[in-house]
């Protein structure tokens, strides 16, 4: 049960809604004619439940005001309808009257209105209530009453000396020419109050019917289907799914008749503003076809917009010219052209068409007109069939090279990729070629990985494994530099055995240092830092090296702090090998300079200085085991360079290398921190 009630409501939804916008339609038509019919007015006199009250009533009460006014009335007409009394005087007589005993102190019985002219003004009494006539005392319409007394109405000369007394009854009887009895006059009148009563009931009912009941009810169902948003929301792709099927061409052709439709619900729009409408409701149905025919349109756009009802011949049209199924260009290029191949057919059948025409002439015998159309017509429907073929077999060439492409792409990115290809394709050599390459790319790299990794493991135990004899090495080179009484000579070949140890000691720390770092496993203690202070700490303790170098260290430090999240020891070991660095290569006699400078959120410290060897060209002082010159015999390891980068980098920080020309730099950059470290608690 719950299932079909899920079912339906969509259907409900959209009903609500075609239906509360039909009725709105229907009610803001109808409405829109009754005010252009009856004005406002008229349609609020519908619904006065006292037709005492009404527009009708006071029009009807001032037409017969002015009758009475006029001489000729009192001789040819009589008024016997007893709905309405009157009495006209003339300087004191009685010049005509339906009521002799009628006056203005009191009314008749079932009489509750009562009309008092002096001559001058206008009194009117209603219920035992003095009315107000004349408001601010200037007639501006029908919503007032129509009669003299007013300042920008004077009183007619033919009112002088009138007195004029009516009476309307409370309820209007039906009048009939037979209730006149002896008629005294030539044309006996009805007074018209009995129908002005009935005409505002008849107004009431259309207006209920074709207005206000529309109009609830279509605001109804509208608010409904907007609290149904969701299910009307299912319902709005159910119809697309089904305009979906339809094929691009009948839509298009559909599109004439729509247009045509949208033509005459405008018309019938401004027939409606001009008060010239059809006598049949026919026309006034295009607007609410139109409406939602466009509804249709625009719900298919918006689910179906890009989409091709498959097997259509705009589908295949698009599809060979898109190629939608394709993403190299090379393949695109290819379904275009034989697009292009297709259309270039064209202008042979736009010829055919006109030759057709042409046969129509005159000398042209029958037989012959039809065997020339045969023929136009066999050859064009052939040609159009071998260029459809061509077109589809070059499409399926485009795309096994699409599929090849994409696999060499894949292969090249390292991506997995299957793309197999029919058995009769084309390119299907091409494509089992490029698996079997990638089968053996993909053990070539296996085994270099492989040996990468083993020869890592290598260093890095061989390092390790050498760092305690080592150890050795130097306590007892150190030992032997202490003994009292050796030869001279013997303590020189100590020294040297002394200064060839600890290199070997620092090489070897390198290598460990380095293998540790490529394989992830250098431990840092990230923190904040002084930048400014680390340098100023690592030139104190090289100073006695910068003395001996015979070279000139100009520095540019910051005199505050200069904070950053760094490893101080790493960081440390960084400039302690760009300074050696450079007091080993730079030219002799030249200067250094090291400068920290804040630019942003980044500090940097640059560390320049002229080498004294040529630099070469294009290589990376960063990269392990280079140097700058090849024919150094100087001893170093060609790993300070590649430490520094490396443990700069593993503090979160930049190194950059730049020469130009004999000009040496390095840089190392490290975004600002707003952290700062913890006080020392003291016990």
């Amino acid at each position: 049960m719950d299932t079909k009630s899920r079912s339906i409501k969509p259907a409900l939804a959209f009903l609500a809604l075609f239906l509360g916008v039909n009725l709105l339609i229907l009610a803001l038509a109808a409405g829109y004619t009754a005010v252009r019919s009856l004005g406002w007015r008229g349609i609020s006199d519908a619904f006065q439940s006292d037709y005492q009250n009404t527009a009708d009533f006071r029009r009807t009460i001032s037409q017969w005001f002015y009758s009475f006014t006029d001489p000729s009335w009192w001789e040819q007409y009589q008024l016997n309808d007893k709905n309405l009394l009157y009495r006209v005087t003339q300087n004191g007589e009685t010049v005509c009257t339906n009521a002799d005993g009628l006056s203005p102190d009191a009314l008749p019985e079932g009489y509750n209105f009562l009309l008092y002219f002096d001559g001058e003004t206008v009194t009117i009494q209603k219920d035992g209530q003095m009315v107000d006539v004349y408001g601010d005392g200037y007639y501006r319409g029908e919503g007032q009453w129509n009669l003299p007394g007013y300042r920008n109405m004077p009183t007619p000369e033919s009112c002088a000396g009138l007195t004029i007394t009516m009476a309307a009854a409370r309820e209007p009887a039906p009048y009939t020419i037979m209730d006149a009895g002896d008629l005294t006059a030539d044309v006996v009148t009805d007074s018209g109050l009995a129908s002005t009563g009935a005409y505002a009931a008849r107004l009431r009912l259309p207006l209920i019917l074709f207005v206000l009941v529309p109009l609830a009810a279509g605001a109804a169902l509208l608010l409904w289907s907007i609290l149904w948003h969701k299910y009307k929301v299912r319902a709005d792709r159910a119809i697309a799914w089904f305009t979906g099927k339809i094929w691009l061409e009948i839509k298009l052709v559909l599109l004439i008749p729509f247009f045509l439709v949208c033509a005459m619900a405008l018309f019938c729009l401004m027939s409606l503003y001009v008060a010239q409408w059809y006598y049949t409701v026919w026309p006034y149905l295009s607007v609410p076809g139109a409406l939602w025919w466009a509804y249709f349109y625009l719900n298919d756009l918006r689910y179906n917009f890009g989409r091709i009802t498959a097997g259509s011949l705009c589908a295949f049209l698009a599809r060979l010219y898109r190629g939608s199924e394709l993403s190299w260009p090379t393949g695109q290029q290819i379904v275009r052209r034989s697009t292009l191949q297709f259309a270039a057919a064209l202008p042979f059948i736009a010829g055919c068409i006109v030759v057709f025409l042409l046969l129509f002439h005159p000398s042209l015998s029958r037989p012959m007109v039809t065997l020339i159309l045969t023929l136009l017509a066999l050859v064009g429907l052939l040609l159009i069939a071998v260029q459809l073929w061509l077109m589809d077999q070059n499409r399926r060439t485009a795309a096994d090279m699409d599929a090849l492409l994409a696999r060499i792409q894949a292969a090249g990115t390292g991506q997995a990729t299957d793309a197999p290809l029919p058995e009769n394709a084309d390119l299907r050599a091409a494509v089992e070629g490029l698996n079997q390459m990638e089968v053996r790319l993909k053990a070539a790299l296996s085994e270099q990985m492989k040996s990468e990794k083993l020869k890592l493991e290598l260093i890095t135990n061989v390092s390790h494994d050498l760092k305690t004899p080592l150890t050795s090495m130097v306590s007892y080179t150190e030992l032997l530099r202490q003994e009292e009484g050796l030869p001279q000579h013997v303590r020189d070949y100590i020294l040297v055995l002394c200064q060839k140890t600890l290199r070997l000691q620092t090489m070897v720390q390198d290598v460990f240092d380095v293998s540790k770092a490529a394989t992830g496993n250098l431990p840092v203690a990230i923190g904040p830092l002084d930048f400014a202070k680390l340098l100023r700490q690592t030139l104190a303790d090289l100073d006695e090296d910068i003395q001996a170098s015979g070279l000139t260290l100009r520095t540019a430090l910051p005199a505050g702090p200069v904070w950053i999240m760094a490893d101080g020891d790493r960081l440390y070991r960084v400039f302690q090998n760009l300074i050696g660095n450079a007091l080993k290569y730079a030219l002799e006699g030249s200067r250094i300079y090291l400068t920290l400078t804040v630019e942003g959120d980044r500090a940097a410290a640059v560390l320049q200085n002229t080498s004294r060897d040529e630099l070469p060209y294009g290589v990376d002082f960063t990269e392990r085991f280079v140097r700058g010159d090849q024919s150094r015999t100087d001893g170093g390891s060609g790993l300070g360079l590649s430490i520094a980068r490396t443990f700069t980098e593993a503090c979160g920080g930049a190194f950059a290398i730049r020469t130009q020309a004999d000009l040496f730099t390095a840089s190392v950059t490290f975004p600002l921190t707003h952290t700062r470290p913890q006080p020392e608690v003291t016990p």
